[in-house]
């Protein structure tokens, strides 16, 4: 290596760890907020997937419900009155 370009190759070394140390800084904080999003949607999953669960169960209760007290449900009605129009023709 020749001695009078060792300055030269100093300076650019410095400069390349400089960019480096940015980038790393720019890259983190990137993270940071892809973290940040992740775990918002991630609540905001789960309390869609909560509400989901409690909308089936009510649905199940009161069909479970109108079946027990003996009333139809519509897609019950609609069902029956289908087959029974099939049945006619």
């Amino acid at each position: 290596m020749d001695p009078q370009h060792t300055g030269d190759l100093l300076n650019h070394l410095e400069k390349q760890s400089e960019l480096l140390k940015e980038a790393h800084k720019t890259m983190s904080q990137e993270l940071q907020t892809l973290q940040v999003e992740h775990e918002m949607m991630m609540r905001k999953l789960y309390e869609l997937m909560t509400t989901h669960r409690l909308n089936q169960k009510k649905m199940e209760e009161t069909q479970t419900q109108n079946v027990l007290e003996g009333r139809e449900t519509v897609e019950d009605s609609l069902s029956t009155l289908t087959i029974g129009d099939e049945e006619e023709h």
